[in-house]
């Protein structure tokens, strides 16, 4: 193995003892916590682009709900692979500025630098926004916050989570919005059939 994906590798073991004692356990390159409604995901996402001698890496923050897996007929028993989450954002997206960053391994100084500041980032960032969020309400509250994700996707998992919960109140003005941003896209077909299952599914009527 070379030397960057085994400094890769300690890194992600000297993590895991911080982050289990948040109550996260690790999963390869994830470190995962389950309530009994929600899946977070900690993700160490590698490039595909890294330098010689170096590994360059981001992370990934997500929560799923379990409802919306089981809609879907996913295990929910299982946490899902990030990008399946229902509420995805960067960690740097976290921070000030919200920009994309990534960090490179390629040495013991870099290892050190890149330890510090990601450990830092995830306890004070990452950790608490999963764990204060990790219910179908903490769900819903992100989803309103705008942070994280597309609008069409995140429309369409707070239709089933809704309905889900027999809350049908929201969803008329949900599936208008969906129209609007889909009307004579890519994703219209898609959306139409997500609308006509919901109607259908929870005996609804869309406006």
């Amino acid at each position: 193995m070379p030397p960057s994906d085994l400094l890769f590798q300690r890194f992600l073991k000297d993590l895991r003892p911080v982050l289990a004692e948040q109550g996260f356990r690790r999963k390869s390159q994830n470190f995962v916590i389950e309530s009994p409604q929600c899946w977070g995901i900690i993700n160490f996402q590698k490039s595909l682009h890294s330098s010689a001698g170096q590994k360059t890496f981001t992370v990934n923050v997500a929560i799923a709900a379990k409802r919306i897996l089981r809609f879907y007929d996913e295990p929910a028993d299982a946490p899902p692979l990030h990008y399946k989450c229902h509420w995805e954002v960067r960690l740097g997206q976290l921070i000030p500025g919200r920009s994309d960053r990534w960090w490179t391994l390629s040495d013991e100084a870099s290892y050190d630098s890149a330890f510090t500041e990601v450990t830092g980032l995830i306890t004070e960032k990452a950790v608490p926004i999963v764990k204060d969020h990790l219910t179908e309400e903490g769900l819903l509250e992100l989803w309103g916050k705008i942070l994280g994700g597309f609008e069409y996707p995140r429309l369409k998992e707070k239709s089933i989570l809704l309905a889900e919960r027999n809350e049908f109140d929201q969803l008329p003005s949900i599936f208008l919005r969906i129209r609007e941003i889909c009307r004579g896209g890519a994703a219209e077909e898609g959306s139409e059939k997500h609308i006509a299952e919901g109607e259908r599914r929870f005996h609804l009527k869309a406006q």
